[in-house]
This record gives structure tokens, sequence and C-alpha cells, in this order.
């Protein structure tokens, strides 16, 4: 049982219900409000350790209660509700101090109990560097120099990798509180994996340490992480001495995060005291697990969005890419098509072939359209045989003639099932975004022409 008190402000009496009965669960003490004034009554009387508000409240809105707690009590953590509307008010509760948000439609009570551990453990490690700085002060001067100093690096490491990065914001901010921490001739780090937002190498080097001196560096580094594990770990991951470096002290360590794998190394003339050592290590070891977290947020998204067979996104990230997309193209009035596909005759070919070759078809249908539309248009698995192509910027007499050619495309297909090669083809629905219309009505649009194709013959494009 934690027994530490969290304020839950929301306007909806099912959803108050559910999290209280939730949160009490998991050991809180939870205090409710309906409305914003309500929650104010309550924070006036009272300190808590979190507060989860709905962005929409009556009375006082999320964003003044978010104001209000943290001018009263700024180590209280914020989490907002918000819906996809509101994504911008929630950017905004996130610069004045919300710790995160989570969209009311996808909320998933494992998801928020992973977010309060996370903004627990904030508040416990600020109210833990609070209490070292007070009692640092009782100490020597030199002593509480350094010992701040170490206490404000751990912030930084907080700060600059715990956040929702991309890779190339983790390796920056990596080198960054390394070179800024450390005196570095020369700092390098070189990745090797999948990832397009992973950057290859990236380097630092003092003014004046030469082009020859960087190049013997990178050079090192780069045969270094040709293989895997480094040439210089033992099998039990220990480092080993290397008879030959491009500077007298080298600092370096590993990184691994499923498919990627790199090395971070810094150098110098002077050796390296001990805690030089260590920090470096910290701050290796932080970026690696910040590597492995964002292959993990990575991995897990994409199973929340893409299709298990084809691999294509889902009708769930249709819908949600369907809304914005058809947003953007009124505000800025761009045209906007929807293709909707449909396997011809696809139930005889389970019932006459199986499952199984069913599947072959589906897969191959998939891999076709992913690679024959273009990068900026969208494909998705719409449900059983059926797909949708979300065509941005294209009008209607350009889908027709994208649709054809996918029709065209799609009938040359050949799947090899056992003793013959299987043909297909598909019918398709095309609609266009027109005033007054909105994402639903596009769908059905389309699918209603897609009813018509099927009405006149299959193989074809209405």
């Amino acid at each position: 049982m934690t027994g530490e008190k969290i304020l839950l402000a929301d306007d909806e009496p099912q959803i108050l219900e559910v999290l209280t009965e939730f949160l009490e669960g998991q050991g809180y003490v939870v205090q409710g409000a309906v409305d914003g004034l309500q929650a104010v009554a309550v924070l006036e009387k009272e300190e808590f350790t979190l507060a989860l508000l709905d962005l929409k409240l009556p009375g006082r809105s999320g964003l003044e209660l978010l104001s209000f707690i943290k001018a009263r009590s700024p180590e209280t953590e914020v989490i907002l509700f918000t819906g996809n509307a509101e994504l911008e008010s929630a950017v905004q509760a996130l610069r004045l101090g919300a710790y995160d948000y989570l969209l009311k439609s996808d909320l998933l009570l494992a998801d928020l109990q992973a977010v309060i551990n996370r903004a627990m453990e904030r508040r416990r490690l600020t109210q833990t560097n609070r209490t070292l700085l007070e009692n640092l002060s009782q100490a020597q001067a030199e002593l509480a120099q350094r010992r701040t100093a170490e206490l404000i690096q751990i912030r930084r490491i907080g700060e600059t990798l715990a956040g929702p990065l991309t890779g190339r914001q983790i390796a920056q901010g990596m080198l960054n509180l390394i070179w800024e921490s450390l005196s570095l001739s020369v700092l390098g780090l070189e990745l090797r994996g999948n990832g397009e937002e992973l950057p290859r190498e990236a380097y630092r080097r003092q003014p004046e340490v030469t082009d020859a001196t960087l190049g013997s560096f990178k050079s090192w580094l780069q045969e270094q992480v040709k293989g895997w594990p480094p040439s210089w770990l033992d099998a039990d991951g220990q480092e080993e001495k290397i008879e030959e470096t491009p500077l007298p002290s080298i600092l370096r360590a590993p990184l691994q995060a499923g498919e990627v794998k790199g090395l971070v190394a810094a150098g110098r003339e002077a050796p390296f005291t001990p805690e030089e050592s260590e920090l470096f290590r910290i701050f290796t070891l932080q970026g690696s697990a910040a590597f492995k977290n964002l292959m993990l947020y990575e991995k897990v998204r994409s199973l929340a969005i893409r299709d298990g067979l084809t691999g294509l996104y889902n009708y769930r990230y249709f819908w949600e890419v369907l809304h914005r997309e058809v947003e953007l193209a009124r505000r800025y009035e761009r045209h906007l098509s929807l293709l909707f596909l449909d396997i011809d005759d696809f139930k005889k070919v389970n019932d006459t072939l199986g499952h199984r070759v069913g599947d072959l078809v589906l897969k191959a249908l998939g891999t076709f359209l992913r690679e024959a539309v273009r990068h900026a248009d969208l494909v998705c698995r719409y449900g059983g045989e059926e797909f949708v192509v979300l065509l941005s910027e294209t009008g209607y007499d350009q889908a027709l003639i994208s649709a054809e050619r996918l029709r065209d495309g799609v009938s040359q297909i050949m799947v090899e099932v056992p003793e013959e090669h299987l043909q297909f083809t598909i019918s398709i629905g095309v609609a266009e975004l027109k005033p007054g219309m909105d994402g639903d009505d596009l769908v059905k649009a389309a699918d209603t022409s897609l009813y018509r194709a099927k009405q006149r013959g299959k193989n074809r494009v209405c």
C-alpha cells in the first residue's frame, strides 16, 4: 500500500468511478472532483502527490488547475487526460509543468499505471535530491560543491534522456552530457542497425585537435564497431586492455538495444580519474537504456497500429490519420482522395484452396500495395479482404488513374501455391473529399463506388 494521495478530477462519473476503484486498488488514497471549482476547494485544504486532470472541466479548466497547483505546490506531479482535438492544449500544458498527457480515447489502465509510476519516481527523485542538497550544505564547502555537481549531472541525465526522444535526440543528448561534463580532446559515437531516425555517427573535437588525429580516432572507432561483441570485451562483458589506441587515454563503452549496436569512445592525452571513468559509464549506460526504451516503444507502437498478417497499417490507425488528413485538406484547400479495394471472389479462394492460401493472397496484395504507392500515401488493411489507400493532395482524375494502375498491377501478381500459380483481381471504388464532407462521408462514398464496381462485373474501377 503506497498511501500516496492522488487528486482525480473528471466530469464523467463513470470514468471517475472506474479510475478511483483502480487507483485505490493500487494502494493510493484518491480524492475525486467532478469539476474545476470542486478541485480548487480540495486543493486549498490539502496537498497531493499527484493530480489526474481532465483538460476540459466545467468551472475551471485543466490548464487553470495546472497553474493553480504549480503555484501552490510545485512538486505535485500533474497528468492530463485529453482528446485528439485538444493535443495543442496538452502540449501547452507540458510547457506549463505537466508531467505527461494521455489520450482519453486510447486510455488503457496499464498505460495509466506506467505513467503514474514514472511521475511518482520523478517526484521521489526530486525530493531525494532536495534532501541531499540540504544535507550537503552542512558539509565542507569543497565536498558540498563536488556532491552538488554530481547531483546536477544525475538530474541532467534524467532531463536529457528520460523523455520521449528520437534516436538522433538521444545520441546528441548523450554526447552533449559527456562533452560538457568531461575534459576531452575527442568524442565519438558509431551506431549500426535499423531505424531511419538513428544517426550512423557523431563526433566532437576541440579546436586544437588536427584533422589527422580526428581521422585516426574515427578509423579506430569504426574498426572497433565492425565486429560484435567488440574485440576489447571478454566473454563476461569486461573490458580488456587494447595495445594500440589513437590517443594515450581512451574511455569506451558499448551500446546495444535490440538490433541497434554501437560504441561510444572518448579520448585525451591525460589519464582519466576513476570518477571521470564512472561518470562516463553512467552516461553511456543511461544512453543505452534510452535507446532500449525507444526500440521498445517503436515495437509496441508498431504492434498497435499495424496488421499482423500484411504488415500494413490497420483499421484503427487509418481512422486516426483520416480525420487528421481531412482537417488539413479543409484548412489548406487541398485535394484528398480515397481508394477502397476489395479482392474479387476471395471467399471462393478460402473455401476451395483453404485459409492458408487466402493468407498468401492477402500478404501478396499487401506487399504490392506498399511498394506501388507514393511514400506520402497511406495504405491500410481495412478488414478481411478490404484495403484502403488514402491519397493526399490528389484529385479525383488522378485518383482514377492511380486506381487503374493498381488494378492492372494486381491482376499480374502470381501467388505460388502447390501445383499452380494463382492469380487474382481486385475491384476499386474511388472518391474525392468534397465541400461539406467529413471522413465518414469520404469512406461511404468510396465504399459505394466499390459496390458499383462489384455490381458491374468486378476487376474494375468505379
